[in-house]
Formats: structure tokens, sequence, C-alpha cells
């Protein structure tokens, strides 16, 4: 054996300290040699996109690449697979530094600052994850870490935080389940997503020793991806902790050399831990994406692959799904992902979570979610992003001796919505003459059975609303009509107890097992009136109000929505068209009186207005009797009207008391007016093959 000469400190052979120093030369030198690569590709990013529409990806050129590493790693002697692996990475950050070049970012402006909340804390996943993402973004990231997911969200929603980074699925676990039904709960918007390895180690006090341990700590899921190590270690036991890094933090804390953790390396050299093993994950390829979420939707430069996440549901017909997914492969649209999960509000009735290849403003996409449309309840497209878990596969490599490594092929893009045929109007009656059926709570809209919402016109008090619907339950009510918010010609009248009225309400209607139906005035108002209330209805007065209809249209809660006093029914159906169009497609129409020169009744009813809807259109028309007449002995003959021409339902007013009713008083019918309306009804009902 060659016997090595030492240096004068004794401390390592000269061979090894020359190796060292020249290993250190060379990896400045490839450092520098990185950031020439990177400033090449940055010009070819600035022509590509000062130049001709061309793809940033360029598929053909990657691979051409490709080929030149793998010959001449071949022809030095070096593994193919690690100089691959290499390049992967090298092209990564290519792509990624071409997509923050000049002009980019999703305001198309310079750095700036965002605050972006994750769960866990520092050196956990997410955050790690929100490095690599904004590295990309280029922006300036003040982050925020908080305890549990609805929490990250509550911050986003209430302003204190721009961003919230959220992981949806892990390629060893499957989805994350709090997380995806928040997205499908929530009014949120994905703007883009990014991929983060998972590389558990065993961490604990420096000078710790394995089979020492007694308890180690981590996140749930990181405890249940290493149970082949909780078997080697039979005197360790579990603890559950909010998160991996903070598993981290607190063995620190604790200073019991007998406690560890499961976290990352970088999770480990923050909190001065020292990693007793590495790669203590049961399987090897562990992968976790996360989705970037925001309050609106963002621009995003076409030209890079992308994704598309969107909710739907289906309507209750047989094959429905099938068909949804047919449309998909009709267009030639991957689906990358689709999930179930369950409605609280209605047992039994499922949201699906997609995603899909694509941006929704590419052609075949959107003529695929206009057809999708017929199919669904509610359709809403929660966003389109770039696709960075593209990032992660694996470039394919033909064999080396097919061509010279010359030919090049070039990506691509989809052509856009704008070269698109427009959309069918999604209220439109289909060919096959199929009626839509308006599910709330227990009630139906549509169908055989002919619907009643009967309650008073405002919500007075506790004690008046809780009487109203023991009122209306034995009279048989499928659901109860209150308002907490009222809209009134003069500003002296009483305008409602508003959200107070709404918990009481709300309160009335769980006793009297009822689903309740009150009014929105306000856009700002849907998302918590929409928390309590099983049918939301816009007024006459608002049935023009398009940011109101826009915001309905993001909800899931089916939307009553009123014929304006003055309009055509080509608007009132363009206004039910701005509702489907934001993805909610559960309206009701309703019928209740327009103005004319005749002074005799509050307005007149249009009963000619239901048989013409129905010849237009596929969604449930009910009629409001009391704003029609406006007299109480004139409701019950035009109710009975509404049945006979083929309304679905009736909306209308009634009280305990309508001599003490704070509003409408005239309109109100009296308990004995209400029994005798339901008998009436019963026959004309019957002749339709209706039942009450």
């Amino acid at each position: 054996m060659k016997k090595h000469e030492f240096q004068e400190d004794g401390n390592a052979p000269s061979e090894l300290t020359n190796a060292r120093v020249e290993i250190d030369r060379v990896d400045r030198e490839l450092i520098r040699l990185l950031k020439r690569r990177m400033e090449a590709v940055r010009t070819v990013g600035d022509v590509k996109l000062e130049g001709p529409a061309l793809p940033f990806v360029d598929a053909g050129r990657e691979r051409e690449v490709l080929h030149a590493w793998v010959r001449e790693a071949q022809a030095q002697g070096l593994s193919e697979y690690f100089t691959g692996r290499i390049l992967r990475e090298i092209l990564n950050y290519s792509r990624r530094t071409q997509e923050n070049g000049p002009g980019r970012g999703p305001e198309g402006g310079g750095r700036r600052t965002v605050r972006v909340g994750y769960q866990g804390s520092p050196g956990s996943y997410s955050d790690l994850a929100c490095t690599k993402l904004f590295a990309a973004r280029g922006d300036v990231v003040e982050r925020m870490g908080y305890s549990c997911f609805g929490l990250v969200v509550r911050a986003l929603e209430e302003g204190e935080i721009d961003y919230a980074l959220l992981p949806v699925e892990n390629s060893v676990t499957g989805s994350i389940g709090e997380v995806n039904q928040l997205l499908v709960t929530r009014n949120l918007a994905v703007v883009d997503e990014e991929t983060c390895t998972v590389d558990h180690c065993l961490v604990g006090l420096r000078g710790a020793q394995i089979g020492e341990l007694r308890e180690i700590r981590s996140h749930p899921v990181a405890l249940g991806q290493c149970q082949r190590m909780f078997s080697s270690l039979r005197e360790a036991r579990a603890v559950d902790h909010f998160d991996t890094a903070g598993a981290a933090r607190s063995v620190r804390e604790a200073g019991d050399p007998t406690i560890a953790a499961i976290a990352s390396a970088e999770a480990a050299e923050r909190y001065g831990l020292a990693i007793l093993r590495e790669g203590v994950a049961d399987q090897v390829h562990n992968q976790t994406r996360f989705l970037l979420l925001s309050k609106e939707a963002e621009r995003v430069d076409t030209r890079w692959p992308g994704k598309t996440t969107l909710t739907f549901t289906v309507k209750d017909r047989s094959g429905a799904l099938a068909a949804c997914l047919k449309v998909l492969a009709d267009h030639s649209i991957n689906l990358t992902r689709l999930e179930s999960r369950a409605e609280p509000e209605t047992p039994w009735e499922y949201m699906f979570l997609a995603d899909l290849e694509g941006y929704a403003e590419d052609a075949n996409v959107a003529s695929a979610l206009g057809e999708l449309r017929p199919w669904t309840n509610h359709l809403r497209v929660l966003g389109s992003y770039p696709s960075r878990a593209l990032e992660e596969r694996p470039i394919e490599l033909p064999p080396l001796e097919r061509g010279n490594g010359k030919q090049r092929t070039r990506s691509k893009s989809a052509p856009k919505a704008a070269n698109a045929p427009a959309p069918a109007t999604l209220h439109a009656l289909p060919a096959d003459q199929k009626r839509s059926i308006i599910r709330a709570g227990s009630a139906e809209i549509g169908g055989n059975r002919f619907t009643l919402i009967l309650g008073p016109c405002a919500v007075e008090s506790r004690d008046q609303i809780h009487e109203a619907a023991a009122m209306i339950k034995t009279r048989g009510a499928h659901l109860m009509r209150g308002g907490a918010f009222k809209p009134r010609s003069s500003p002296y009248s009483f305008q409602g107890l508003g959200f107070e009225g709404l918990t009481f309400l709300a309160e009335a209607g769980r006793r009297y097992e009822l689903p309740i139906v009150t009014e929105v005035l306000r856009p700002e108002d849907v998302d918590p009136v929409a928390r309590d209330a099983d049918v939301l209805q816009v007024g006459a007065r608002n049935m023009h109000n398009t940011e109101l209809l826009k915001a309905l249209g993001r909800i899931r809660r089916p939307v009553l929505l009123k014929r304006g006093m003055s309009a055509t029914l080509e608007e009132l159906l363009q206004a039910a068209e701005y509702i489907m169009a934001g993805g909610n497609h559960r309206v009701i129409l309703c019928e209740r009186g327009i103005r004319t020169f005749e002074t005799s009744t509050r307005n007149t009813l249009d009963v000619s207005a239901v048989p013409v809807l129905k010849a237009r259109t596929h969604l449930p028309v009910i009629v409001d009797p009391s704003h029609a007449a406006g007299v109480r002995e004139l409701v019950t003959p035009l109710a009975l009207a509404a049945a006979a021409v083929g309304a679905d339902g009736l909306i209308v007013e009634c009280h305990p008391d309508p001599s003490a009713a704070l509003c409408d008083k005239e309109q109100a019918l009296r308990p004995e007016d209400l029994e005798q309306l339901v008998e009436k009804l019963r026959p004309i009902v019957a002749s339709q093959g209706r039942t009450l």
C-alpha cells in the first residue's frame, strides 16, 4: 500500500488536500459556467417573448441537448444516468429563468413584495416549496406560517396574506382531503403550482443515539410514510405533531436526546439538529404537489405548458359523469386528476375536483367546457396556471442511432379560444327537452312536485319567525322564505334585521326542517349569506346588477332570480345566463309581475311568461302572486292561475298576524287564507300529474 505524505499539522494527507482544492476550483468554474448558460437562456427567452409567438418549451431542442450530453458522457466515461439527472435540473432551472425574464410574471412588471401563507414552520416542506416556486415567479416573499390549513385560507380571505400555498396531493399517500375540501367549498383561485421532493430524515440532538430513542415526533402523514423505520425501533413511539419542521424545533426545545423528529435536512440545519439517519421513508420516490391560491385569477403566458383546475357537479341523470369524461376524451384533453368530495349540505351528492392539461382559453378546452355545462349543475374553473409538475417528468430519449440528433421538433401552443365557436346558451332547453330539477336541502323545485315557498315578507324577531315557521310547516310548505335584508322604496321603511335576522331565520329553518330562502343585496354579502341560506334570492330591483349575478355564479347554492319590474323575458334569461356562466347552474326563475299603466294592482302578473319561459329554458319557473297583486284577496286567484298555466311552484307571503307586520301587510295571507289556497291548489296540481 502506498504510504501517503502528511501535512506538517498531521490533519490529512497532502493528496487529499490537493484533491479537495481541485474540487473547489472546479466547482467555482461550474458555477461560472452555469451563470453563462443562464445568461444565454435569458437571451433565448427574450427573443421568443419579443419575436413571433413561439412556445417557450421546445421539446425537440431539449431532446437534442440531452443527446449531446449523453454522447459526451459516454466519451468521458461518465454515468449517463447521473449526467441526465444533472441536465434535467439545469433544464428546469432554464425554463424558470426564461419565465422570470424581463416583463414576465403575474403582473407583467418588476419585482414586488408579496405575503405568502403556508401550513407549518420555517424549514417545513411547504416552506421549501415556497422557496422553489417564488424563485421562478420573481417576487420578494414575506412568509407566514399557520398551524392548520383552514387558518391559512381564512388569512387569505381576510387580506392578511396575498397567497396561500397548500399541498393537495402526495405521490405516496394520495389526496390531502382537508385542502381539497377547502378548494371546493371556498371561492379561491388557483394561480400556480409547485412540486417538492419529500426526503425524510430522522433528526435529533447532537450526540443522540438511535438505539436510545423513545419518542419520534412528526406530522401524522410523515409518520405514516416511515413505518419500516419504526419496525426496527421497537422502543420508540410515534407522536403526532402539526408539522415536520415544528416537530424538529420541539426536539431542540425539549433538549432530550431520547426524543427525535422526522423532518427535512433543511429543518435539521435550521434548528441545529443532527441527522441521525437519512432516507427513512418507506418509498424512495416521494413528492408533494402544492397549489398557489389567491382571491383573484391572474394572467399567464399560455406558451408555457399549462394546467386547469375545475370543480363540477353532475346532473341527476343516468350516465352524466360518463358523458363528462367522454367530452374531455373527444377533445383530446388529458385528465391528470379526478376525485369526488362530499357535499355536506346535500347528503349523498358529490362535487368533483379535476385537473386537466391545457389552459381554459385553449380552443379545445374552451369547447369542451361549453359541452360539459349542460351535464352539470355547477361548473367553475378555479384557474389555469403553468404546469410545474411536468418538470419532474423525464425527457423522452429515443435511441441514439435514430437520426443524427439534428432533427428538431417544436412543440406548438394549442389554438386559443378566440378561434373557437361561441358557446351555446346555458339556459336553453336541450333537444331532449329534459328539464332541470333544483334541489335545496330536502326540497325540490321542478319535476313532479309542485313546490310551495311560504313565509313572511321580513324577519321581524326570533319569536315572529319561529311562529311563522310553525304555521307554514303544518300547511304544506316545502321551503320557508323570509327577508333579512329588505330593499324598500322609502328610506324610512323597515330595512330588515340584517345578519341577526338571517340567524333567526336559519334557527327556525333547522327547528322545523324547512330549507330557507332569503334575498341578498350586495356582492360582498353573497358568501356570508350562503353559509346560512339554502337558496339565495335576487329581487326585482337587482335583476340587472351584473356584479351581484357574477358573485352568485361562484357559489354552489341555488339562486331564485326574480324578473325585474320592467324587464323582458329575454333580459331575465340573460340575467340567468350571467349566474350560469360563472359556474352555478342551479337557477330558479320567478315571475313576480311587471309594471304597466294599470293601477288597481301593485303590478300586472304576466301569466303568459310561464309557458313562454318553459318553451325556451330547462330552468324551473315559479310565480310570486303576492308582489304581483299587492292585495290579499287577489293572491289566491293569481296563484291558482299560475298553477294552471304550468308553473313549478309558488312563493307566497304569509304572516301569523298580518295586521302587525312591519312590511307588505296588505298582501300577506293569514293562516286561514293559506289553508284555503292549499286546498284549491290540489285539484289543479293533480290535473297536471303533480303532487303537493
